[in-house]
């Protein structure tokens, strides 16, 4: 395809999704549902069923638009009968291909998103022309081309044949502990299925070597499970690594569903935190930069989840205060209080640095004043409790402001030590960072905030301060809050990870293209 083509795809493309009006299910209006058909009518029968076919390299199920009915007709020679249902399942299948066949407005409020929404059909049109009339052509054109969602459709392009071709090979319970040097009958599946996943595994044999033994420690971790070289027969390894092949390939259809409600093509240069493995990766290919840089988060746990949206950094705050949370504070903050004699409340404060102040923040208030037995909701209503700056405060020494409503950012911590732990949803909702001082310097390159400038500025251990240091940026970074539990990672390795949010079954219960 040649620069100015590629360029018009381009520009339809984006501005499709900038300026289309939602829809759903056939997400048309009924007035304009002739002229999105027409707009596919030039694509040829036998395009659109070759391509549909194929479509379930993209995690969607070919005979939710290719059913059994229609190759039915289309065998017995009467493609004209067909021609006008496949032009309507083909509109159905670009919709679902660029802008997810589940409507995140409709998932519970783990999920902050807008459905993108659809071009209008002279766009779409456009669109046709540009690809030529070639179905593939104009259905790669609309999927996701970001990294996330290009990791995905390889893991599926190596786990759905597997099922498909009978070559996952299934597990046996072993007759005893697997550790190194120990020989079973079972490990030689559960080798061939770390050689599928990816895994360097040399021997088949029945002997657990140090390989076998750096998979499965592998897969524990992946799991959030402190990892121990071993596999006892029915225990917690045994069990993840016996989930069905189709179970693995719907979790792997769920986490592309999700990726088509972001951006088709993220920016040259984002933050992603996979909030389900409990990761943080900042890419930078922006004016010929290869940057890629990657650690731990604490996310938020099951009862106070971190949502998946998309979001910025606009500010950086050194040395921020905690303004408590609504729901740690009513959940939290006052069942402690409640615990403590009266005479100990202010000790409390100031042991952990806490300050009350009235809702506007103007007047600071004596915390032994406060009727903390009181009704909860009032209390929540009347005061703030606000901690001071400091090292071991909540938020520790850095604080990147995004701009949602919901109170969401990512920040240091006061709890450094829990990063080594495997199993890291454990927040009230906003993520904490492994590395937050890496992340500031890299966000403030340029500026007169040079890594010596925070450190110096940053409070040390034992040091309380009065005032924050606000930096507003003036190139803002693209932040990708995301639960994907599966991914192919740069080693060639296939992972999976536990749903503890069960937000693949939510969206899978709304998915009717499953495999």
């Amino acid at each position: 395809m040649n620069f100015v083509r590629s360029f018009i795809l381009a520009l339809i493309v984006a501005i499709g999704f900038l300026n289309a009006p939602a829809a759903h299910a056939l997400r048309i209006d009924a007035a304009s549902k002739t002229e999105y058909m027409n707009a596919v009518n030039s694509v040829s029968l036998e395009d659109m069923r070759t391509s549909i076919q194929k479509i379930w390299g993209h995690g969607l199920n070919p005979k939710t638009y290719w059913t059994d009915s229609m190759e039915q007709s289309y065998q017995a020679g009467r493609g004209a009968d067909v021609k006008q249902v496949a032009n309507q399942n083909f509109v159905r299948l670009l919709q679902d291909i660029s802008m997810g066949a589940v409507d995140p407005e409709e998932m519970p409020n783990d999920v902050a998103m807008k459905s993108k929404g659809f071009m209008n059909a002279k766009q779409l049109q456009a669109l046709v022309t540009s690809s030529g009339n070639q179905a593939e052509l104009l259905i790669e054109n609309l999927a996701p081309q970001s990294p996330p969602y290009m990791a995905l459709k390889a893991a599926l392009t190596r786990i759905y044949p597997a099922c498909r071709y009978n070559q996952w090979p299934n597990l046996s319970v072993p007759k005893k502990n697997l550790k190194l040097g120990v020989s079973d009958a079972s490990v030689v599946n559960l080798k061939k299925r770390f050689q599928l996943l990816g895994y360097r595994i040399s021997s088949e044999n029945e002997v657990v070597d140090a390989e076998t033994v750096a998979a499965m420690n592998d897969v524990m971790w992946n799991m959030h499970v402190t990892p121990d070289g071993a596999m006892s027969p029915g225990g917690q390894l045994y069990k993840f690594l016996s989930v069905s092949c189709m179970d693995r390939v719907h979790q792997i259809q769920a986490d592309m569903e999700k990726m088509r409600w972001f951006p088709q093509q993220f920016e040259d240069r984002f933050i992603l935190v996979n909030l389900a493995f409990t990761y943080f990766i900042m890419i930078d290919r922006s004016n010929g930069q290869n940057v890629a840089t990657s650690f731990r988060t604490i996310n938020g746990r099951p009862e106070r989840r971190t949502p998946t949206m998309k979001d910025k950094i606009v500010r950086v705050i050194l040395n921020p205060a905690w303004i408590v949370p609504p729901t740690i504070f009513m959940e939290d903050k006052v069942s402690e209080i409640r615990g403590l004699p009266r005479s100990g409340i202010r000790n409390y404060f100031e042991q952990h640095n806490y300050e009350v102040w009235n809702r506007d923040l103007s007047k600071r208030l004596d915390p032994e004043s406060i009727d903390w037995w009181g009704p909860a909701s009032s209390l929540d209503q009347s005061i703030y409790i606000r901690q001071r700056p400091n090292y071991f405060g909540s938020l520790g020494v850095v604080k990147f402001e995004l701009t949602n409503s919901m109170s969401i950012y990512l920040h240091d911590t006061n709890q450094r030590d829990l990063f080594v732990d495997p199993s890291r949803t454990i927040s009230s909702g906003c993520i904490r960072l492994e590395r937050p001082i890496d992340v500031a310097e890299y966000l403030l390159q340029g500026t007169e905030w040079t890594r010596s400038a925070i450190e110096s500025t940053v409070a040390k251990p034992g040091e309380v301060l009065d005032k924050s240091t606000n930096i507003v940026l003036k190139n803002q970074m693209p932040v990708y809050l995301i639960f994907q539990t599966s991914t192919h990672t740069s080693d060639n390795i296939v992972r999976f990870t536990t749903d503890v949010y069960n937000q693949n079954q939510e969206i899978l219960s709304r998915f009717n293209a499953a495999l």
